[in-house]
């Protein structure tokens, strides 16, 4: 084959680098939005707001579940940590089992301590 196929063959690492790191960075943590970026109520108003208060004050649009401020009261934060990133786990059949990031937890958690300790 012509030259520029033989630089490519025989190097192809740099090339292949430079083409994949872009894409790799984009996606990497570091890259990923801020927990100050991210608001906590719109992730949990647009993930559990169907279903559990996720404001100061207010009852959920489904009686059985509890405003999300009483689970955050009830809680360790290390075990609202734990479920927000493996999912919460189905309490009930229509409750799905969602996994937010590290930064979209943070998010959450702040939320929720200013919802439940305002200053």
């Amino acid at each position: 084959m012509g030259y520029p196929y033989r630089i490519f063959r025989q190097n192809a690492w740099p090339l292949r680098l430079m083409i994949c790191a872009p894409l790799i960075l984009q996606t990497s943590p570091a890259f990923a939005q801020d927990s100050e970026d991210l608001d906590g109520g719109k992730l949990l108003q647009s993930n559990c707001g169907r279903c559990h208060a996720v404001e100061q004050t207010g009852n959920s649009p489904l009686q059985s579940a509890p405003p999300l401020r009483d689970i955050y009261r009830k809680r360790s934060t290390e075990q609202l940590e734990f479920e927000f990133a493996e999912g919460m786990g189905s309490r009930h059949p229509e409750m799905p089992q969602i996994q937010f990031s590290s930064e979209e937890i943070a998010a959450i958690l702040t939320h929720l301590a200013r919802i439940t300790n305002p200053e």
